[in-house]
């Protein structure tokens, strides 16, 4: 096993998120991205029923209704 495999540490795992209705909102940082599918599964696993749906904000707001570039991380219509 070569130390180059090893996963590159994570200096804050994320450990808040915005809900709106069933759908959590992450902000993820850049050194979380490589894990983010990982971490979406994980809000998701344990704040079921409530959450069925885990996203990632890509881009920022740029219009006036205040809506935002998203990718899905896990939740309804993925197969995780």
């Amino acid at each position: 096993n070569n130390d180059n495999d090893a996963p590159v540490p994570i200096e804050e795992i994320p450990s808040s998120f915005e809900i709106a209705g069933h759908i959590a909102h992450l902000n993820l940082r850049s050194e979380s991205l490589p894990y983010k599918y990982l971490i979406g599964k994980a809000i998701l696993e344990k704040n079921r029923p409530k959450i069925r749906m885990v996203v990632n904000k890509t881009g920022s707001i740029e219009n006036e209704f205040r809506t935002f570039p998203m990718e899905m991380l896990a939740g309804d219509g993925l197969d995780l």
